[in-house]
């Protein structure tokens, strides 16, 4: 709601000279002639008249004073001070609630939700296509480096903003946004400010599982709705996630987490494995030997081929953590990290088929 645009004409002659009459005794005691013939009271009836002229015009705001305090906020256009100096006083009043209005909102970027609240601004007019739909500020952090280990360390007057396409963009496309919102950005930033406006960073994840259906259901129809029901919920775009609102950055997958959604499934009686088959950053074939975890009690561990804990490189042995048993039990993002689930039919197996495997 609107303020109350307080009334500073409120004293009147008398009432000021009253106020100083009682002020007498206790600033001048010695002073006890107060009657109007006394230099001292004609002194004081002097400064109320004056006083009470001052919060007269304190309280009368010029249209040159409106205007003036205008050109403060911000810079007028060529022409426009003189258009004001004559236009009616609403015209001049409507303007300064424009522009207070719009003070409302950043114009600079300084914190974190400056940077997120600006790059939806400027792409809030892209098309369809283009559309962003989620940005993450990560102060202190370069992520435009391509060396994983680099991204982690802390990186004093480096800000990196993410931006999550609502759809999948070709290369040339998406380096032609990227660049786009840093241009517009670059204004805004401070000085000494290093900006990076980066596409997401996605943890590339493969599931597998042994099913146990119920006898009259299809266990093709359960892989399906199994397939589908882990890339909705993984998703990083809105829809997905543990409340819909996309995957959050850095939240880590919880193999509970996992069973508790697959028994959810149509047809689905229990889960009797989970297990996380590879891990890649680089967005490599998940298909590939190198992206495969390490060694697993259960199901599809190949001595000599998954042997290595990790991925792709050592340092991703601190993404897996498993309990006393050696039985993995989450897999941690970094914090600028979503996921991206990649399941396939192959990797669903019902629970006949593992029995069978190991009597072989």
């Amino acid at each position: 709601m609107p303020l109350k645009v307080p009334n500073l004409d409120d004293r009147t002659y008398a009432d000021l000279v009253q106020e100083a009459l009682l002020m007498l005794p206790r600033y001048a005691p010695e002073w006890t002639n107060y009657n109007p013939s006394d230099p001292g009271i004609t002194l004081i009836e002097l400064l109320a008249y004056f006083t009470e002229m001052l919060i007269y015009r304190l309280n009368r705001i010029t249209r040159e004073n409106k205007v003036r305090f205008l050109k403060l906020l911000r810079e007028l256009k060529p022409g426009e001070q003189e258009r004001l100096s004559t236009a009616p006083v609403a015209e001049v009043d409507e303007a300064l609630r424009q522009t207070v209005l719009a003070l409302r909102h950043p114009q600079r970027a300084v914190t974190s939700e400056d940077y997120e609240y600006l790059a939806r601004q400027v792409t809030a007019s892209n098309p369809d296509e283009q559309r962003v739909i989620r940005v993450r500020c990560f102060a202190r952090r370069n992520l435009e480096t391509p060396d994983d280990a680099s991204r982690t360390l802390d990186s004093p007057g480096h800000v990196s903003v993410v931006l999550v396409p609502g759809n999948d963009l070709e290369p040339e496309a998406l380096t032609s946004l990227l660049a786009d919102v840093r241009n517009k950005l670059e204004p805004m930033r401070l000085l000494t400010t290093r900006l990076h406006i980066v596409r997401p960073c996605y943890l590339w994840v493969a599931l597998g599982a042994v099913i146990r259906t119920y006898p009259d259901a299809s266990f093709g129809e359960v892989q399906a709705r199994a397939i589908e029901k882990l890339q909705q919920h993984f998703n990083p775009l809105p829809g997905g996630g543990p409340h819909g609102e996309g995957w959050p950055f850095g939240r880590a997958i919880y193999l509970s987490e996992v069973y508790a959604l697959l028994e959810q499934v149509e047809g689905v009686d229990y889960i009797q494995e989970v297990r996380v088959l590879r891990l890649t950053t680089t967005g490599r074939a998940m298909d590939d030997a190198r992206t495969a975890v390490g060694i697993q009690i259960g199901f599809r561990s190949t001595v000599g081929v998954d042997s290595r804990l990790g991925g792709e490189t050592s340092g991703e042995a601190d993404r897996l953590i498993r309990d006393a048993l050696g039985r993995l039990m989450v897999v941690v993002l970094r914090p600028y990290e979503l996921v991206r689930m990649t399941v396939q039919a192959n990797d669903l197996l019902p629970s006949d088929s593992l029995v069978r495997t190991r009597s072989a």
